[in-house]
């Protein structure tokens, strides 16, 4: 945003507030306490408040960076009946979820993502990178329940020129509350899950010390009904355990801390997300034991601290180190009778990763109308432990994957954001990322934003992204494939933003060359570069308070997906997706919600002839009960309401050139109820 219409717009809404103040001031309330009884202004405040640093790396209004953001806070989530972060991504214009046959969700960003172990976002917890050098993903983030999540943070498209490596598809950053005090239980029908939580917060302003204390934990045992699964497919449903229900039981446990003082912080995040082998890794559907096939953890530790040199110049120093987990106990693989005669066959597999980064970013500011970023980044990766275990009968004692594996990654970033003329903001960016074991990439962007007035900006963006491939996709090439190569995206974008007092409009034109993407050749029997492919597409999004007690969200996305020179779509995805809310605030300490989301027809890998998968439409109700921040609050809310048919698409795999298919893909929950209650105080 330029100087002038910032000034402008803070002289606008500074008018719009001042008889409300006066009121007020008249009437002893404070501004927080009218924000309860007034959603027109609750609106204003959060247009107030709707900053981001994930695009730029420095704070600005989320509408002025370049591409298209979108901030969704953790409190309307909770309106809306959104129960975790994975779930609340699919809210977002082009984003739409998934999961594999071992349990682990999936996040596909305008078709982009589909396959085994596919990590094609950045996923960030407080700013920290998720992503594991293993398969690029970040499961565990994805499971945080919203309880605990102060506003998600989305950028669509092409990051790595500010992020780095995963940043392909977009970034994810999931900012945690802090600086709150309250106690919750809940509980949800459908996936059996129980747990609870709370908040804590303690201040010393005299010594600007503070501490927050974020921490939750559930346990749930559940499962889907499976009519039949793989072994049906192939004349052996004697061997299988459908009819019966998927293994999805869950555990999940999360603390968080973070301390303040002063210029300076540090931050501690342990998690913990363990959940079943779903329906099997080779669709064999595992037995109905509630086992705990998955463990995946993150421990972090992050310092750092902002340090104003002039006053141009300010620099941040951070210093992290994250050791990241992903065991496998007891996976089953396969039926007795299958491999062995008389015993079914289990499988476990332990991993571990140790990761440290020392960072440091250099704002200068030259002119009013001039900002500079200077990053420098120096990372280091190493497999700690990579083991395996299978019964004797198997004989398998060689490594899954060498022990000795490392990776050293040093990153400059350099950024150039400048006002041309009264309004037009131009940022240039440019990453250099140098690994030690994949080369050297190279990631620029170029973006405009020009606001017209106060309700009319535009938006011009050319980005281009990498995705190295990961320590599993080095170590298992498909058939015939020397290594595997980075992929590379380039986008370009255009956006409109229209602002009016009672609603607002956006929308994104864009188009994405994607090149040499990495995927898993299920025929290959291992990982290669694709074919390049192309994207094109649109994203609309319509916010408007049609009452002051009735407000409306809504957006529509459609992506044209093409594999060049073999003429048909990315798998997994769908070209259709569309996202409609009402909220609706009758009194003061009361909210229903009504939350609608369309997924159309999701295409099926080049082999499968069957018919691509249905679409769907979810229904979701919410009813909210919160009088105002400290005391009770409570959600109740009814899931897929309709009780709607809902699968996932399955994801080939097989045994000794054998398919083992889902021929009803993965269904998913139908309607089912949950439950949140707590006191703030």
């Amino acid at each position: 945003m330029t100087t002038r219409s910032a000034r402008a717009r803070v002289l606008g809404l500074s008018l719009l507030l001042l008889p409300v103040c006066v009121a007020l001031a008249q009437t002893g309330t404070t501004l927080e306490d009218a924000a309860g009884d007034q959603a027109p202004l609750r609106d204003l405040l959060a247009l107030i408040e709707q900053e981001t640093e994930l695009a730029t790396r420095s704070g600005m209004n989320a509408d002025y960076v370049p591409g298209m953001a979108t901030i969704l806070t953790g409190d309307d989530l909770l309106v809306r009946g959104v129960r975790n972060v994975g779930e609340a991504l699919t809210l977002v214009p082009g984003i739409s979820d998934g999961m594999e046959m071992s349990g682990e969700r999936q996040i596909l960003s305008r078709g982009v993502g589909f396959g085994y172990a596919s990590g094609n976002l950045k996923i960030l917890l407080d700013g920290v990178s998720m992503n594991s050098t293993l398969y690029a993903t970040a499961n565990p983030i994805l499971n945080i329940p919203i309880e605990q999540v102060e506003r998600i943070e989305v950028i669509r498209g092409p990051g790595a020129s500010v992020h780095g490596e995963y940043a392909f598809a977009g970034v994810v950053d999931v900012i945690t509350r802090k600086a709150q005090r309250g106690l919750h239980v809940q509980a949800m029908d459908g996936s059996g899950e129980r747990g609870g939580g709370g908040l804590w917060y303690w201040r010393d302003p005299a010594r600007d010390l503070s501490l927050s204390v974020n921490a939750l934990g559930l346990d749930g045992h559940a499962g889907v009904e499976v009519a039949e699964d793989a072994l049906y497919g192939i004349d052996r449903p004697e061997l299988s355990n459908a009819p019966g229900k998927s293994n999805e039981s869950h555990r999940y446990r999360g603390l968080f801390a973070d301390l303040a003082w002063g210029d300076f912080f540090a931050a501690v995040k342990l998690l913990e997300d363990d959940y079943g082998d779903a329906f099997g890794i080779n669709h064999f559907l595992p037995p109905e034991d509630d086992r705990l096939a998955s463990r995946q953890g993150y421990e972090s530790l992050r310092l750092g601290g902002d340090i104003q040199l002039s006053e141009r110049l300010r620099t941040r120093l951070r210093l992290e180190a994250l050791r990241h987990h992903r065991d496998r106990d007891d996976l089953y693989v396969a039926p007795a009778g299958y491999f062995l005669e008389n015993e079914p066959v289990f499988m476990s597999q332990d991993y571990r990763e140790t990761r440290y980064l020392a960072a440091a970013d250099l704002h200068w500011r030259p002119h009013p109308r001039h900002k500079v970023l200077v990053g420098f980044e120096a990372r280091h990766v190493e497999v700690d432990e990579a083991s395996w275990d299978w019964p004797e009968a198997f004989g398998i004692d060689f490594p899954w994957l060498d022990e000795d594996l490392s990776r050293r990654v040093l990153s400059l970033v350099v950024q150039d954001q400048v006002r041309l003329g009264a309004r037009l903001n131009v940022t240039a960016a440019l990453r250099v990322d140098d690994y030690s074991d994949v080369g050297t990439h190279v990631s620029p962007r170029l973006a405009a934003v020009w606001p017209l007035n106060d309700e009319h900006i535009l938006k011009l963006q050319y980005a281009r992204a990498f995705r190295p491939p990961t320590f599993y996709e080095l170590t298992y090439p498909a058939q015939g494939v020397e290594q595997v190569r980075a992929g590379e995206i380039t986008t370009y974008e255009f956006g409109y933003i229209l602002k009016q007092s009672h609603w607002e409009g956006r929308l994104i034109l864009f188009q994405s060359d994607l090149s040499e993407s990495i995927v898993f050749g299920y025929d290959d029997d291992g990982y290669l570069n694709s074919a390049d492919a192309r994207l094109r597409g649109i994203e609309l999004e319509y916010k408007q308070r049609l009452l002051p007690t009735l407000k409306l969200d809504a957006n529509l996305s459609y992506v044209d997906s093409l594999e060049l020179g073999l003429d048909r779509p990315l798998p997994g995805g769908t070209d259709l997706l569309a996202n409609l809310a009402l909220l609706w605030q009758p009194i003061h300490a009361w909210t229903a919600a009504l939350q609608l989301r369309y997924v159309g027809e999701r295409a099926r890998q080049p082999a499968d002839t069957r018919a691509p998968v249905d679409a769907y439409t979810l229904a979701d109700v919410t009813l909210s009960y919160a009088p105002s921040e400290q005391g009770l609050f409570a959600h109740f809310g009814v899931k897929n309401l309709t009780d709607a048919d809902i699968r996932f698409p399955e994801q080939p795999t097989g045994i000794g050139g054998v398919d083992l298919i889902y021929r009803d893909d993965y269904p998913r929950p139908g309607r089912h109820w949950w439950l949140s209650v707590g006191y703030a105080f």
